[in-house]
Order: structure tokens, then C-alpha cells, then sequence
């Protein structure tokens, strides 16, 4: 029987078309190779160490991750960000907490809420006016919401978002440590951050107590490869380790493990120098893409230069027209198309010629394509304000729903997710009322067209 999908991978690998997404390595195995993994896909044998009571080998990995990001402690994560979020939520907080939860948050962190049984206080980001993606996480509303539940026992929130866009976290890091809480950063779009001044900082140096990277998403390491670092007291260690232990397999793949080795190792020694000439290609890439004509790159004043928002709202194409010529005529794969706009995702593999056919690309797309007025305008929904489920995500998951159609689904409560991958933001979060701002979100993504009800 043939090995449909090991043979349509090795086939897309020669078919020449191009990664605008992760993960970051881009395919370069010239420049980051290794051995046959049949030749080295161990157990925790004698002299190997293991992840989950590290002391030789493996300590050494996370000895280099701490160093690389001048964390206090970092650990290894052999299944995502995803498996981090979980430890780190569940080691920070006890059942029936309240704890203030950035509405454009991952689904894990959701699953977190869940599992632990937690009381989530979400605040909602603004949106950009044009293009609809989620902005940052505003300090004084983060004052607000600790102002009117203080009995908050900390915060999670995304920075970067998908789209790039940072929240200062240390301003958040200082309220929430003033009173008395936990900070807890999904970085998982940020494993480059802090590397180089061109990009901007990383929450661990930014007052962050936890944070959590995805290695694979912008650095040069295999998919499921990521990191959780530490720096103060304010989480229990002995209890994050324990929960790392349940939320990661007994049998961690070593191969993994090896190619975070070699990406760490690549960013020690080699980084200095990659990064340096990554910036300035990145950079004189965005320079050109401002001279395009119709189509326009989204830029947000201290976000990621790294991900290039690419917007078609002020031409006669839809994002959804925008991505497929990007992929079907020039053979560029973009990592997301959302809305009006498609996302493309760099990293320090990207190649000189990988730059030059996006550019390329949009030039002929940018000439083809007729210019309308700028839609904007959009109709404020629940952003910069927050919201309190009338059951927490862990009570709603255990009641019975029932499938209803959207338009009849306004006034019951969500019982289940719907969530639109990438970027894996829920529409829906069980226990939240549904209303027409989140049925018209739910609309506009085409991914629910029958919720689940309570």
C-alpha cells in the first residue's frame, strides 16, 4: 500500500513552490541539515538523559535556551506552544481563580480555562479600522479590569499576534505584579524577538513571569519544537514542572530535541550574523512593498516586521482571490488569508530569491488590479471592553447542546468551540452568550453555519 501522505509531502517538497509560512527552517535542508532521524530516534537510554528530569544532555539544550534569551529557567517543548500554555495555566492558578484572559488568545489557553476549571475575565483588543485584525492589549484597560475584579489572580495574553502586533508588557507585567498576580505571554510568534534591535523585545526580558515559544514558527527548527521560560518567584517551579511532566509525553521524540540542539547552537554562534543580514533584506523588502501601488502593506507602529500583512481592501480583489494568484500563478504559499488580506511569514532562512519572486509577484498582481475606495469603517463589536461568560468554559462543557442554525442562535450560550485555523482564535468560547457581534463574526469567517447551543 502506498504512503499517500510521506509521498505527497516528498512531492511538494521538489514542486518549487515557496514557504511564506512556517515553519521558519523554510525547508533549507542545505542549511540546516541532519543526519537520516532512523539513525538517532532514541529513548531515554543510559547516557541520553530525559526531558522530564533533566541532568545531562537535555539540561545542557536548556541550559542554551536560557542563555539565548536570558531567561532564569527554560524547558523544552516537544509538542508546540500548545503544551506549554497548558502546564503553565495549570501551575499558576487553582480551580475557580478569575483570572483576566486577552480575548485574541490561542485556543489552548481556552482548553486551560477548561481543564482548570477557571473564572476568565476576557478583554477585548481593539481592532484595526481597515484591515480587522486584533491590536494590542491597552494598559489602562488592564488597570480598568484589575480595578473592578480585584480579585484577579493574574493575566495571559498573545504578543506577538498572528499579524505581528506586540503589547507592552512591561507596563502590563508591572500592574499585574503590583497586584499580586501572574503574567503569563503567549510568545509563541516570537521566538525571534530580542535577537536583534530591529525587532522588538521579548516578553521574557519585558516583565513577563512565564513565556511561551514556538521554536518551529520563526526560527530554523522542526515543527512541534518550542520553549517555556521562567524569570521571578511568583509561580510555583516545582509545580510548573509537574505540570510539564502531564502535559508532554512520557516519550519525548529525541529527534525533536536535536534539531531545538541545533537551532539553539545555529542562534549562539551564528546568529549575530544571520540576524544582522535578515534585518536589512527584511527591511529593504518592506521598503520596496510600500511603493506598491494598490495593494497595500499594513504597517502598525512597533509590531513585528517580520509578518508581512499584505491588504487587497482598496483593490477589486478579494484576500481570498489575493492568496490563490499568489499560489496557483507564482507558486508563493502564503501562510493565512483573512478577510481582505493574506499574511506572509519571514524568518532568518528565508532566501534572496524567495524575496525577489514576492516581489516579483505583487509588482504584476499590484499592475493588474484596479483600485477601489478604502471600505474602513468598520462597526465596533465588543473590543476595548470586557466580558464575563455566564458560565465559565469548564461548566459549559459538560452540559448537554444542541445544534441550531446561525440565524436562530443569538441568546443562547456557545456549548462548544468554532474557530477559524490559522490562526485558532475561537469565535465561540463555550459559555459565552451569543450575540449579533459574535454571530457576525462567525458569519463573516465561513466556518459556522450551525453552533453548538446550551
Amino acid at each position: 500500500m502506498k504512503a499517500e501522505l510521506y509521498g505527497s509531502l516528498i512531492e511538494y517538497g521538489k514542486s518549487g513552490v515557496y514557504p511564506f509560512h512556517m515553519p521558519g527552517h523554510k525547508r533549507q535542508s542545505a542549511r540546516f541539515s541532519m543526519a537520516d532521524p532512523y539513525s538517532f530516534d532514541l529513548t531515554e537510554i543510559d547516557g541520553f538523559d530525559n526531558l522530564h528530569e533533566a541532568g545531562g544532555l537535555i539540561e545542557g539544550v536548556q541550559e542554551k535556551a536560557r542563555r539565548l534569551y536570558e531567561a532564569e529557567e527554560s524547558h523544552l517543548l516537544v509538542n508546540g506552544s500548545t503544551g506549554g500554555i497548558l502546564a503553565a495555566v495549570s501551575a499558576a492558578f487553582r480551580p475557580k481563580d478569575r483570572v483576566l484572559v486577552a480575548r485574541n488568545c490561542h485556543k489552548s489557553v481556552y482548553h486551560a480555562l477548561e481543564l482548570n476549571d477557571l473564572r476568565p475575565v476576557y478583554i477585548w483588543p481593539d481592532r484595526d479600522d481597515r484591515d480587522g485584525f486584533f491590536l494590542d492589549i491597552k494598559p489602562e484597560r488592564v488597570a480598568r479590569a484589575l480595578e473592578r475584579w480585584p480579585d484577579i489572580k493574574g493575566m495571559i495574553l498573545t504578543s506577538p499576534t498572528y499579524e505581528g502586533v506586540v503589547s507592552d508588557i512591561g507596563k502590563i507585567g508591572k500592574q499585574i505584579h503590583d497586584h499580586g498576580g501572574v503574567c503569563i505571554v503567549d510568545e509563541a510568534h516570537g521566538a525571534h524577538l530580542g535577537l536583534h534591535p530591529y525587532f522588538p523585545a521579548s516578553a521574557v526580558s519585558g516583565g513577563a513571569d512565564v513565556v511561551i515559544q514556538s521554536l518551529h514558527k520563526t526560527m530554523p527548527a522542526l515543527t512541534q519544537t518550542g520553549l517555556l521560560h521562567v524569570r521571578g518567584d511568583r509561580i510555583d517551579r516545582v509545580r510548573l514542572r509537574r505540570m510539564l511532566a502531564v502535559y508532554q509525553t512520557s516519550s519525548p521524540s529525541y529527534v525533536l530535541m536535536a534539531s531545538a540542539d541545533q537551532c539553539l547552537s545555529w542562534a549562539l554562534d551564528k546568529g549575530g550574523e544571520a540576524f544582522a543580514l535578515y534585518a536589512e533584506r527584511l527591511d529593504g523588502l518592506r521598503k520596496t512593498l510600500r511603493g506598491l501601488s494598490h495593494i497595500r502593506l499594513s504597517e502598525i507602529p512597533g509590531a513585528d516586521p517580520s509578518k508581512l500583512v499584505l491588504s487587497a481592501e482598496e483593490t477589486d480583489m478579494s484576500g481570498k482571490c489575493f492568496y490563490d494568484r499568489l499560489r496557483l500563478a507564482y507558486g508563493l504559499q502564503m501562510e493565512m488569508v483573512c478577510g481582505n488580506y493574506v499574511l506572509a511569514m519571514t524568518s532568518p532562512a528565508d532566501t534572496d530569491e524567495g524575496f525577489a519572486r514576492l516581489i516579483v509577484a505583487l509588482k504584476a498582481i499590484d499592475g493588474e488590479c484596479k483600485a477601489v475606495g478604502a471600505q474602513g469603517g468598520r462597526a465596533p463589536e465588543h473590543e476595548g471592553s470586557f466580558t464575563c461568560p455566564e458560565l465559565t468554559p469548564g461548566e459549559a462543557s459538560g452540559k448537554p447542546a444542541r445544534k441550531r442554525r446561525l440565524s436562530e442562535a443569538v441568546g443562547y450560550l456557545a456549548g462548544d468551540y468554532i474557530y477559524q485555523y490559522p490562526p485558532g482564535i475561537p469565535l465561540l468560547v463555550p459559555g459565552e452568550k451569543i450575540d449579533r457581534a459574535l454571530r457576525g463574526r462567525s458569519k463573516r469567517s465561513g466556518s459556522a453555519r450551525q453552533p453548538h447551543c446550551l
